[in-house]
């Protein structure tokens, strides 16, 4: 007789961290909606992921029995959006050594995607049962984003702080001594140097009539010349605007998605993956009425379970 448990594999199962990497949504139609990945899968794994990563989804997924088609922007993925959260990440490091208080055990720097998320919150992650069924995941703690305080009071008689939320896309929101929300891209921009607006690079004024310029004059058109004033003023400015960044006065958002449903029993739309910089993923429907769901399907990593990069 064969014993206990002698029919089994070669090797024990070696997963070093079992992690719940498909995240799971129910959705409102008719309503632009927010994911926070890092708070999704905090609250699903029961173990603290950090806001201020690059996660990357393998795939999305719609179940949806309506036709309409939903949207999925991300920030935009460039050095000005990376730059910013540092940017305002140093900022938020040198507001908390001003005092001695010791810092939460789940202390984080978490911002808003834009205004938009500020004023709606982000979604939280379900598990589900049969016949539709499912279990919405929530938690208070962990659902609180960065609060600023500025030295910089709002003037009034009582010389109450400046407390204020930052959000990486759009302008500012609020007033002066007064902010609601402040742009990260907006604050970034304005703390850099500007490129000129005169042109590079600047040439002197007796530039085309030099002798040694002139030396290889061959002809009555003095082709030299012109080849001089083409390279002096032909790309002397940036191909972009040298005031502005992606993402600070506008709310710029990258789309990476776009999934159509339509009517059917048990209708499903998939679309690739992207980079969710920061985690923070819009969800934007057209032309959907009913609930739906969203999933999405993480790369696996090293960084509790999936595949994370530093900002």
């Amino acid at each position: 007789m064969a014993m206990a448990g002698a029919n089994l594999p070669a090797k024990k199962y070696t997963k070093t961290s079992p992690t719940a990497t498909r995240l799971s949504f129910e959705c409102s139609g008719g309503t632009t909606q927010f994911i926070d990945v890092g708070l999704a899968l905090s609250k699903i794994n029961r173990r603290f992921a950090r806001s201020g990563v690059y996660y990357y989804v393998n795939s999305v997924e719609i179940y949806n029995d309506e036709t309409g088609v939903v949207d999925f922007h991300t920030i935009p993925d460039t050095y000005m959006t990376k730059n910013a959260w540092n940017y305002l990440f140093s900022k938020f490091q040198q507001m908390n050594s001003l005092v001695d208080t010791p810092r939460g055990k789940w202390h984080d720097f978490r911002v808003y995607m834009d205004n938009r998320h500020r004023l709606t919150g982000s979604l939280n992650p379900v598990l589900h049962g049969i016949n539709a069924a499912y279990h919405t995941i929530d938690s208070g703690e962990q659902s609180e984003y960065s609060l600023f305080t500025s030295a910089d009071d709002d003037g009034d008689a009582i010389q109450e702080a400046d407390n204020f939320y930052i959000h990486m896309v759009g302008p500012h929101v609020g007033s002066s001594g007064n902010w609601n929300s402040v742009g990260a891209i907006t604050s970034y921009n304005a703390a850099r140097s500007q490129v000129s607006t005169a042109g590079t690079p600047v040439v002197h004024a007796d530039n085309a009539t030099d002798p040694i310029l002139n030396m290889f004059d061959m002809s009555s058109e003095e082709f030299l010349n012109d080849i001089a004033e083409n390279l002096a003023n032909m790309n002397d400015m940036p191909p972009y605007p040298h005031d502005s960044m992606v993402g600070d006065d506008v709310n710029d958002l990258q789309h990476v998605a776009r999934i159509g449903t339509e009517v059917g029993v048990g209708r499903v739309g998939r679309a690739a993956g992207f980079c969710a910089p920061f985690g923070l993923i819009c969800v934007d429907p057209h032309g959907v009425g009913t609930d739906f769901r969203v999933v999405l399907n993480l790369a696996v990593g090293t960084y509790h379970g999936v595949y994370a990069e530093r900002a």
